[in-house]
């Protein structure tokens, strides 16, 4: 702190103030000037290294929004299909070869829904590369709800995961601990495979509770579907 005992020293400490207000504008002015290039790097495309990256396109399906996009690798957006904007996704979206979108989605209240939980889906859809609607199927109820991920077979059928909600009752009777039920139900999964060409469902595998399908069983059916490594997780 400047203490003057004569005039000349009030007015060299006026001057050492004024330099260092100098030096804080000067220091506040330059931070102003970067800040907003620092703020514009973090949207958008932040690096690419083409050594290091695969060629293609890159699909994205961002939560609390409806829209699936599609990326080049330069970050530009080459597609987009758009939905209402009621929905969210349920949580996955898949680019078949032939330009064809396989998407999931759920509306976006849940609020009173008898089953949700975070990765909760309701309604798996085909749409056209022009987003046209071609084949939806949908298990959201009291009873039923899709989640998380699908997978599409080579034959092109769709494997679903479902919870299906069971009563503390039918629980038990099935094999669950009662001591294992603090909600007084119980939402073991199982997996439907569907056509959309005939809109049937072809296949079904079911959980039990006292061991009658094996860990080894149900991780031998989805190895045949290609599907092990995305879906035992889940249902384990």
């Amino acid at each position: 702190m400047c203490r003057p005992n004569y005039y000349w020293d009030i007015t060299k400490c006026e001057a050492a103030k004024n330099t260092k207000q100098m030096k804080f504008l000067r220091y506040l002015f330059l931070l102003l000037l970067t800040t907003p290039l620092v703020a514009q790097n973090t949207v958008g495309l932040l690096s690419y290294q083409p050594a290091k990256t695969y060629d293609g396109y890159n699909l994205l399906y961002p939560h609390n929004q409806p829209n699936v996009y599609l990326l080049d690798n330069c970050g530009e957006v080459v597609h987009v299909w758009e939905d209402d904007t009621d929905f969210r996704p349920g949580n996955t979206a898949y680019l078949l070869e032939d330009g064809r979108l396989v998407k999931t989605k759920r509306p976006a209240a849940v609020a009173g829904n008898p089953i949700w939980a975070g990765g909760g889906g309701a309604i798996v859809e085909i749409r056209s590369w022009d987003n046209d609607l071609l084949w939806s199927f949908e298990r959201n109820d009291e009873f039923e709800r899709l989640h998380h991920d699908i997978a599409i077979t080579p034959e092109e059928t769709i494997l679903m995961i479902v919870w299906e909600n069971k009563t503390r009752e039918e629980a038990i009777q099935a094999g669950r601990d009662s001591m294992l039920l603090p909600d007084n139900e119980l939402w073991p999964d199982y997996i439907l495979e569907v056509d959309p060409e005939t809109d049937e469902i072809v296949w079904e595998l079911r959980m039990r509770f006292g061991g009658v399908l094996s860990e080894w069983r149900i991780r031998t059916l989805l190895s045949c579907a290609g599907m092990e490594h995305r879906f035992f997780t889940w249902l384990m």
